[in-house]
C-alpha cells in the first residue's frame, strides 16, 4: 500500500487561496470560505486519485487551512468525492511548510503532491520524494 501526501488548494482545486509564506489571522479566512466551496476539485485529479485508490494507494490530504475549518475542508472533500484517508489542516503563516514536513515525516508518507514549486523544493531539500502533480507519480 502506497501512500500519498497532497496539498488542496492549487492541487486537488484548480486555485489556491493562501500563500503559505503570508500571516493572516485566522477570522479573515471566513471571507474566503465562500470562495473555496465554489472551488470544485478538477475532475480529472479526483478520477486519477480514485484510480490509483483502486490499485492501493492511500491519500493523506495536508493542507495550509486552519485548524478552525477542519471540520469544513472534510465536508467538502466528502461531498465532492475526494478519496483521502486522512487530513492534517497546518495552518499558514511562518512554518507552514515545516509543520507539512512534520506531518509526511510523522504518517510516513511516500511522496508528496503539492503544485507550488517552491514547496516541492523545500521537501526535496528536507529528503522527501515531491513532485507538483500527479502526473509525476511513477
Amino acid at each position: 500500500m502506497r501512500i500519498i501526501g497532497i496539498d488542496l488548494d492549487g492541487t486537488i482545486t484548480p486555485c489556491g487561496f493562501y500563500n503559505p509564506n503570508i500571516p493572516l489571522p485566522w477570522w479573515l479566512s471566513y471571507l474566503l470560505v465562500p470562495l473555496t466551496w465554489l472551488s470544485k476539485p478538477r475532475k480529472a485529479i479526483v478520477k486519477k486519485m480514485q484510480a490509483m485508490e483502486a490499485q492501493g494507494c492511500q491519500f493523506i490530504v495536508v493542507t495550509s487551512w486552519f485548524g478552525q475549518f477542519f471540520r469544513f475542508t472534510e465536508r467538502r472533500l466528502k461531498s465532492r468525492h475526494v478519496p483521502y484517508l486522512k487530513l492534517f489542516c497546518v495552518g499558514p503563516g511562518k512554518g507552514t511548510n515545516e509543520r507539512k514536513l512534520k506531518v509526511i515525516k510523522d504518517e510516513k508518507i511516500e511522496i508528496f503532491v503539492d503544485s507550488n514549486k517552491r514547496i516541492v523544493e523545500f521537501m526535496k531539500r528536507n529528503s522527501v520524494k515531491a513532485v507538483t502533480s500527479l502526473d509525476g507519480i511513477d
